[in-house]
């Protein structure tokens, strides 16, 4: 009996997985609906699998994902989602969950997709997969970093603040701020943590 956990805010994802699973050799130990429950649960229950939604409410699963790679225990992951942006698409791709499925796709995809990851064989949605090679070509296609921009994207790998940065390099808090910012716009970059998330692509460059 696989072990499965589910983290997801919307309720009727939950009730509809209870029903899907139901009568398989899946079990559903538990549902987690934030970040917080989910670090929690993950090391409460030690699932086989973990079928995880990208949005949530205290974060993204994306982030869970980053900490599961770093960790010592790691189950089967599928990550679960109604859509992604550019920057979600190739961070999740470097992180490399063993399955994507669209939460708008037929139940059955959802089955598949879980027997195909259990019998260890990647399953990708097939608009996901395409969705994610035309950003990597985009990305591949943006200009190349210059060394400040390569300096400041792995202090903010590192965790360092504006503060701590502006220190680090002999610059203003605010030329920190104004060269954020030129990252965010030249690889169509949300925010810090998803730059983080996508530090180690951008620095091999």
């Amino acid at each position: 009996m696989t072990r499965v956990l589910l983290v997801d805010d919307h309720p009727m994802i939950g009730a509809a997985l209870e029903m899907l699973l139901r009568n398989t050799d899946y079990e559903l130990l538990g549902r987690a609906r934030t970040v917080a429950e989910a670090q929690r649960e993950l090391g409460r229950l030690k699932p086989d699998l973990l079928l995880l939604d990208v949005n949530l409410p205290d974060g993204s699963g994306i982030d869970v994902l980053k900490r599961l790679s770093r960790a010592r225990f790691r189950p089967k992951v599928i990550l679960l989602t109604a859509g992604m942006d550019e920057a979600q698409l190739l961070a999740a791709a470097e992180l490399q969950p063993e399955g994507m499925v669209l939460k708008t796709s037929d139940p059955s995809l959802l089955i598949e997709c879980i027997d195909a990851v259990v019998a260890d064989r990647p399953w990708i949605d097939p608009e996901i997969a395409q969705r994610t090679r035309e950003a990597q070509a985009r990305a591949a296609s943006a200009p190349p970093l210059t060394r400040r921009e390569r300096e400041l994207i792995e202090l903010v790998r590192q965790g360092l603040r504006n503060r701590d940065i502006a220190a680090e390099l002999g610059v203003t808090e605010g030329t920190v701020k104004v060269y954020l910012h030129a990252i965010f716009d030249k690889f169509r970059v949300e925010n810090r943590t998803e730059l983080a998330l996508r530090a180690a692509e951008l620095i091999s460059r």
